[in-house]
């Protein structure tokens, strides 16, 4: 009988050393990122891993398609997707870690031979096709701008493809970082030269990437990785 209730106090310990923290991200260079040894890489994976590591947390990290990864960080328990941007509309949706990293500037790029396309902001941007990932802060933003799905819009759940149809002039833009920009004209064998930035899109400059926590996560958990996130925030500077 004593052992039974020895056991009985000692299973909330065997249970918090098992919990697995499902993570799930997306492919963004330089960011998170599926290196060529199948490992999850980038500036933001490095930072996730020190910090859960310094959290003692067991963790595995799978990247998939944005808007598959959204929905598996909302609906399966103990599960966090980064790097993700805190919105209004998501607010609500996840439990929260912020920053995950500094602000980055987007940009719309053309191709430079693309002399018949003249903006001079966002809203002339609408009489052309801008081609980007489904669901993504980008996407909700210009949705909230007035662009819409298959007018202006040109979707898709793989990053790489929007750079192949800009080049292929199925799309006459795309959004994105320069340095994302540089690195996915790389991939396809073509000189970032080809490219031009035209507009800066100041509203997804204004806001940082977090690491978020589908509702259901362990309190306590989500509680030590804050801890964890901001102890590493205050030792080094940026992401």
């Amino acid at each position: 009988m004593r052992i039974y209730w020895i056991l009985l106090l000692l299973l909330p310990c065997f249970s918090n050393a098992q919990l697995l923290l499902n993570v799930v991200t997306e492919e963004w260079v330089p960011y998170n990122f599926t290196n060529e040894k199948g490992e999850i890489v980038g500036r933001a994976t490095k930072k996730v891993r020190e910090v859960l590591d310094a959290a003692d947390v067991q963790y595995e990290i799978r990247s998939y398609p944005w808007a598959r990864s959204m929905k598996l960080a909302q609906s399966n328990k103990n599960t966090m997707i980064y790097s993700i941007y805190r919105t209004q509309e998501r607010e609500n949706l996840f439990q929260w870690a912020c920053p995950l990293l500094n602000p980055v500037k987007e940009y719309l790029f053309k191709l430079r031979t693309r002399d018949d396309i003249h903006i001079e902001s966002l809203e002339d941007a609408k009489k052309y096709t801008i081609s980007l990932v489904r669901g993504s802060v980008s996407h909700e933003y210009l949705l909230e701008m007035g662009f819409k799905n298959g007018v202006n819009l040109d979707l898709t759940a793989d990053p790489s493809a929007s750079p192949r149809k800009l080049l292929a002039r199925r799309a006459d833009f795309i959004i994105t970082t320069e340095y994302t920009a540089y690195e996915r004209m790389r991939e396809l064998g073509h000189p970032y030269e080809l490219l031009e930035a035209v507009h800066e899109v100041k509203n997804a400059n204004e806001r940082r990437a977090c690491m978020a926590f589908s509702k259901d996560t362990n309190a306590k958990l989500v509680s030590r990785i804050r801890k964890a996130l901001a102890e590493h925030n205050t030792r080094f500077i940026g992401p």
